[in-house]
């Protein structure tokens, strides 16, 4: 269902961007949980984000955040992007370290000719790539140049009435690579905690592991085992807090590609803390 702009603001929770100049490809979070990109696997957890108000927007639309499917908040970067418009930088995927957030993660909304315009608090605005190279997936952030690349399609996504839990099939985008990654590529620390009674995480209670698989069916066994609760695991979901002041996310997918530190909360059924994120 396409959402008018005061919808998209206040009223979802989550969304799906769909480039109106490339029909059917959507705005994803890329499998290195770094980059953004174009995708046409509309069904995927990647291709959902999530909306957090935010504090601004006094000029025009309010301004909002949005998560993606490894906790991790779109930015219109400060790097220089190779495709697109001269002037253009990367969008991606980063964590939020500070609040109150910086203007490269704020997005508003702007109604233009049937479909919107996604305008960061940088004054950039979200920009698909390949017209005429079709193969090109990159999404990168530009001024105004009034290109129909910059147009989107904002379609809401029903908010999921059952908790997410390790029995749930696993529906994430499929790799472009030929050969899956090696344990070299997806080795990592892993930060692991539980929510408090009260809904928080506390900040003494981190532990670390070493973790050489990216598959998260092992991730949540292991993690199950390492904190001594493989009898309950099916009462518990998996969230990734993606810096100090991001949201918690239930992480549904495969960890990310790559080797970076990822902090992860196990959140028990029936407790404050299952509001966080869900």
């Amino acid at each position: 269902m396409e959402m008018e702009a005061a919808e998209f603001i206040n009223g979802a929770r989550f969304v799906r961007l769909r480039c109106r100049a490339r029909r059917g490809k959507y705005l994803a979070a890329d499998v290195d949980g770094r980059h953004v990109c174009l995708s046409g696997q509309r069904g995927v957890h990647n291709a959902v984000w999530a909306v957090e108000p935010a504090a601004g927007g006094a000029d025009g639309p309010p301004f909002v955040l949005l998560r993606g499917a490894y906790g991790r908040y779109l930015v219109a970067s400060d790097l220089q992007a190779g495709t697109g418009p001269a002037h253009g930088v990367l969008a991606a995927q980063v964590d939020l370290f500070c609040s109150p957030p910086p203007p490269g993660t704020l997005w508003q909304a702007v109604p233009r000719q049937g479909g919107f315009v996604v305008r960061s608090g940088n004054g950039r605005y979200l920009r698909a790539n390949g017209r005429y190279l079709r193969w090109r997936r990159a999404v990168t952030a530009a001024g105004d140049n009034g290109s129909s690349m910059m147009q989107w399609d904002i379609e809401d996504v029903p908010i999921r009435m059952t908790r997410p839990c390790i029995l749930d099939p696993i529906c994430q985008m499929k790799h472009l690579r030929r050969s899956p990654p090696t344990e070299s590529e997806v080795a990592r620390e892993i930060r692991y905690a539980r929510v408090d009674a009260d809904g928080s995480v506390s900040e003494e209670e981190w532990r670390t592991m070493q973790l050489h698989t990216h598959n998260l069916m092992q991730l949540r066994l292991t993690l199950a085992c390492c904190m001594g609760v493989s009898r309950d695991v099916t009462r518990t979901t998996l969230c990734v807090r993606a810096g100090c002041y991001g949201q918690l996310s239930p992480l549904l997918i495969d960890l990310p590609i790559g080797n970076n530190p990822i902090d992860l909360v196990v959140v028990y059924h029936g407790t404050p803390g299952q509001q966080h994120g869900f």
